[in-house]
């Protein structure tokens, strides 16, 4: 077993203690004389000693882009549920906006979940979106993306041992285009479980 001298661990501990207070020190006396304190990323070469400060990425300007996505539900219920079921459904947004000269990217996305009883052969939810994203508009070097999905669930409330649950989903819409801005876009989804 070896035993280690609590001097040489205080010698240590005094040593940490002392150059991180010598660099509040520092710090302290560089604000005092008017001196800034924040730091510069960037990286040292080490063959030349030169300090290469990293080059900051400004996002471009852009003012948010609004809208709506209002997706209506038509289910067909051709499986024989518990009483108490209800239907879930969801929709699902996503927007992106890459610019291809920085390599940046922005996404967004958005989710809506509507949810009612069982009553009959037939149910109709509805989803509604509203989003505010900062994107830029589409360019040569920027790719935007507008996207959606959604699923329809099925679900015995309280879950019980031998209850029926059934789910369907698929996408909704994709394109390279996200709408206007103030646009409301309308979908109608038609299920059966």
């Amino acid at each position: 077993m070896v035993k280690r001298s609590s001097m040489c661990q205080g010698s240590g501990a005094a040593l940490i203690l002392a150059s991180l207070l010598g660099v509040s020190a520092a710090s302290a006396a560089a604000a005092a004389e008017g001196g800034t304190t924040s730091q510069v990323l960037g990286f040292q070469d080490t063959k030349t000693g030169t300090f290469h400060a990293l080059a900051a990425v400004v996002p471009d300007a852009v003012s948010p882009t609004t809208g709506t996505v209002h997706v209506t539900f038509n289910i067909k219920l051709v499986t024989s549920f518990a009483k108490g079921t209800l239907i879930q459904c969801s929709a699902s947004v996503d927007g992106s906006s890459v610019n291809t000269t920085t390599g940046t990217d922005t996404v967004y996305e958005e989710t809506a979940t509507d949810a009612v009883a069982i009553s009959g052969t037939t149910a109709t939810c509805t989803a509604v979106i509203p989003y505010s994203w900062l994107v830029a508009a589409s360019s040569s070097t920027v790719v935007d993306s507008f996207s959606g999905t959604y699923s329809v669930t099925a679900v015995a409330t309280p879950v019980a041992a031998g209850a029926v649950t059934r789910s369907s989903y698929s996408s909704l819409f994709s394109t390279t285009k996200i709408p206007a801005s103030g646009t409301t876009s309308s979908y109608t989804v038609n299920v059966t479980l």
